[in-house]
């Protein structure tokens, strides 16, 4: 999931190395895992705005 991974800040896309990737995987992934009812293993795509 992180090298999928795409920073967009006000429609331009902001480059990012592998440590902010990695970072940015990480709490997404710990936020998603404490709500309920989503299964993380089926999420292909994940939009904040």
């Amino acid at each position: 999931m992180a090298d999928d991974l795409k920073l967009t800040v006000k429609g331009k896309t902001v480059p990012v190395n592998a440590f902010v990737k990695n970072i940015l995987n990480d709490v997404l992934i710990a936020i998603l895992k404490n709500l309920r009812n989503v299964d993380i293993d089926t999420i292909s795509e994940v939009e904040i705005s």
